[in-house]
């Protein structure tokens, strides 16, 4: 039986996906750039959301009690899926499926919203009520992945559902596979549209020993490093997952928020579910 052409691309994202780094140093040619960035990355906005581990490791200028009702990260995804009649989730992770992924669950793929995913073929993903929806992205908080949100052209390329504007991706990403690995090889204007969540951003602080298992392969942008008996963030590279936050054994890496940061977070994606872009994320405080 003949496949789908979104199915033909699935194989050849497998059998080029080990060939990714390579590919995204292109973009570092002039010309290259203006044509694989039209191509792959024209249009695209997406956003990282602190694992909410991380996110209960704060500095907001108050004490944080473990019973309080705090809002975290997730609940901008919830609150996002909430507002969406239907959603279809991923069969299988298709970054973990082609790195043959041995640490995270391969089964817990990208939930798509919008238009656009009323038209994934059923041999990739299904469609799933809100509620099943909200119990996935639970399902990967659980398994220790982060969340990613926004317009991703790619997805809309190699899943067939025709205009960028009409798809919606939350990615569910790991460490050791996540195709943004590639962020620190791609043209920096390119990589930026790849964002931290707005008004967050993290600090290591006065009770770092440098034992090192922050920067032991918990980055995906290979942002933090030991240097001088403690760990450094390169600020430019950072997009604020929060993963060395929770990790750190002794708290003193923290996840920073300024101002309405979930509230901002929600008004920058809203937008999207109805073919707008995102407004211009706010400069990032470094601190």
């Amino acid at each position: 039986m003949p496949r789908s052409l979104s199915e033909l691309y699935v194989a050849l994202i497998k059998r080029s996906f080990a060939s990714r780094f390579a590919f995204s140093r292109l973009t570092r040619v002039p010309v290259l750039k203006r044509a694989i960035g039209k191509a792959f990355f024209d249009g695209d906005d997406m956003m990282i959301l602190p694992r909410d581990n991380a996110a209960r490791v704060i500095d907001l200028d108050i004490e944080v009690d473990a019973g309080r009702d705090v809002v975290l990260p997730s609940d901008v995804l919830k609150e996002m899926i909430r507002g969406h009649d239907g959603a279809t989730v991923m069969r299988h992770c298709i970054c973990r499926d082609s790195n043959g992924c041995e640490d995270y669950p391969r089964e817990l793929g990208c939930v798509f919203l919008g238009p656009g995913a009323s038209r994934i073929p059923e041999s990739l993903g299904r469609r799933v009520s809100t509620a099943e929806a909200l119990e996935h992205v639970q399902r990967c908080q659980d398994a220790g992945l982060v969340h990613l949100i926004g317009r991703n052209k790619l997805d809309s390329l190699w899943l067939n559902t025709g205009p960028k504007e009409e798809l919606l991706t939350i990615c569910n990403c790991c460490p050791c596979c996540c195709l943004w690995k590639m962020i620190p090889f791609l043209d920096d204007d390119l990589g930026r549209s790849i964002k931290p969540m707005p008004g967050v951003s993290v600090e290591v602080g006065e009770g770092c020993i440098g034992c090192g298992k922050c920067a032991e392969g918990s980055c995906f942008v290979d942002a933090i490093t030991l240097s001088e008996g403690r760990a450094q963030i390169n600020n430019e590279m950072c997009r604020a997952c929060g993963r060395c936050a929770e990790l750190c054994p002794r708290g003193a890496i923290v996840l920073k928020f300024e101002g309405d940061s979930m509230d901002e977070a929600v008004k920058r994606l809203a937008p999207l579910l109805d073919g707008a872009p995102l407004e211009a994320a706010p400069p990032k405080n470094h601190g």
